[in-house]
């Protein structure tokens, strides 16, 4: 009897390797709460040992994963850097932020080959913010202008370096995607939710929220997304609720306020005191965010690692108290 005929699929499996990259750990069930460190590289105005001292310390603490955005006026090449350094010090996944300003298509493509070409396998691809005092946003003459068209980009590349045939959650790349569920100021929530679909079936793995605070908007965002064909998992982007300063500079960033309550509650008499209410606060909006399903959480850690290696440990014992009682300690 002759051998059965395999399909392209099945032969595609049998040869690859078994994923690594932030779509498989995003997906996969799991026996501890999915956390990631964001950071970004030295600013030209500061001292870059204690940025690498500091970053090093997160990757110690074993994070699923990091992503790298490309700091504030930061030429690709340093990012680059930052990159390669996390890669060479640590066996941790590193995501790459890529975003479509400043060049052209022919430009992107050669970027993304050059992330595969230093072994980056992770990409959050993003539109990107107007350079800084542009204004309103302007693509590039020959370039692209939404983050969907960037995920067919990188699509793209993929085909033409490691052939087609893979699954979805099962590709050489990982292409991670943006989405908005808290009101914030000039976004468009129906806008932003079909931009999702966009961007779902461009070929984005999963989505990473812009920050948030309260979980009922998390809900809110799911139960719409899924209710319109959405199927992507939702990693909750939070920042350790530890330094009202921060908080007030992320509002002026991404345009989302901080709850009154939680200003509130952050009043305290000392460091020591508003330390222990930022990370109860930031604890129970995680367990809020796990009750309803989240599928992992993003810290944007400023490249401070306190309150981020604060939370790592807290949740780690979490972790382990929920398996102790039977409980699974992750969505």
């Amino acid at each position: 009897m002759s051998a059965p005929l395999l399909d392209s699929h099945h032969v595609r499996d049998a040869t690859v390797e078994p994923p690594t990259g932030t779509s498989w750990l995003v997906r996969r069930p799991r026996r501890s709460t999915l956390v990631s460190f964001e950071v970004f590289p030295p600013r030209p105005t500061a001292d870059p040992d204690t940025v690498w001292r500091s970053i090093d310390a997160m990757a110690q603490a074993g994070p699923d994963f990091f992503s790298v955005t490309h700091g504030h006026s930061a030429s690709g090449g340093v990012s680059r850097a930052a990159l390669r350094h996390l890669r060479r010090t640590t066996k941790t996944p590193v995501m790459a932020h890529f975003t479509c300003g400043g060049t052209d298509r022919a430009g992107l493509e050669r970027s993304v080959e050059r992330l595969v070409d230093d072994g980056v396998r992770d990409l959050l691809a993003l539109r990107g913010d107007p350079p800084l005092g542009a204004g309103e946003w302007e693509t590039p003459p020959g370039g692209i202008g939404r983050a969907a068209e960037l995920v067919r980009l990188v699509r793209d590349v993929e085909r033409r370096r490691f052939g087609g045939g893979f699954r979805p959650g099962n590709r050489p790349l990982s292409v991670s995607v943006a989405c908005y569920p808290s009101p914030a100021r000039g976004r468009d929530f129906e806008a932003d939710l079909a931009s999702l679909w966009d961007k779902q079936e461009a070929g984005a793995d999963y989505a990473i929220t812009q920050v948030l605070y309260e979980p009922e908007d998390y809900a809110r965002f799911l139960e719409r997304a899924r209710s319109e064909g959405i199927h992507l998992p939702v990693v909750a982007g939070l920042m350790p609720l530890t330094d009202p300063r921060r908080l007030r500079r992320m509002t002026e960033i991404t345009g989302v306020p901080v709850p009154r309550h939680l200003t509130e509650f952050l009043t305290a008499d000392s460091a020591e005191d508003l330390r222990h209410r930022g990370t109860a606060a930031t604890l129970s909006l995680i367990d809020d965010l796990l009750d309803l399903g989240c599928a992992g959480f993003h810290l944007y850690t400023f490249n401070r690692p306190e309150a981020a290696l604060t939370i790592l440990e807290h949740l780690r014992v979490r972790d382990a108290a929920r398996e102790y009682r039977g409980r699974s300690p992750a969505a």
